[in-house]
């Protein structure tokens, strides 16, 4: 099935074209699988096929208008308070690849920090959503 699947994606990857098969590649740090993206319709597709594959999903959104937030940082970190995974996610879908365990998932957009506690069980999908405050989702503007 697992193979089912990730052939589905590089399929829905492929009739993107080489560049959008490069961006939602999937990536690794310290152990760790993870797939960023869902900028645009095309890519949002592309990540609710692999959404299966990765029992972690989080999403990132502006407070009140749920309007996607892209260029996340997000930081990983586990019950021992080491960093496993650290990154920016330039989409506001990012799905995980986690050993079963606890962690805090730190979510960073424009120096505004949110924090939420995660615990992984086998066989368990978890969501997280993280929503800025509007004037925090803003970009700086010049005066």
């Amino acid at each position: 099935m697992y193979a089912l699947r990730s052939g589905v994606l590089i399929l829905a990857l492929a009739a993107q074209g080489g560049a959008l098969a490069a961006e939602l590649a999937p990536r690794t740090q310290n152990g760790i699988v993870y797939l960023s993206g869902g900028v645009g319709e095309d890519e949002r597709q592309a990540m609710q096929a692999a959404r299966a594959d990765y029992p972690v999903r989080l999403t990132f959104a502006t407070k009140g208008s749920g309007e996607f937030r892209a260029d996340v940082s997000v930081t990983i970190v586990d019950r021992a308070g080491a960093v496993a995974a650290a990154f920016v996610s330039p989409g506001p879908l990012c799905y995980l690849k986690l050993a079963p365990g606890s962690y805090r998932v730190v979510a960073s957009l424009r120096g505004k920090e949110l924090t939420q506690a995660l615990t992984v069980q086998p066989l368990a999908a978890r969501e997280l959503y993280f929503y800025w405050d509007p004037e925090s989702a803003t970009p700086d503007r010049a005066q």
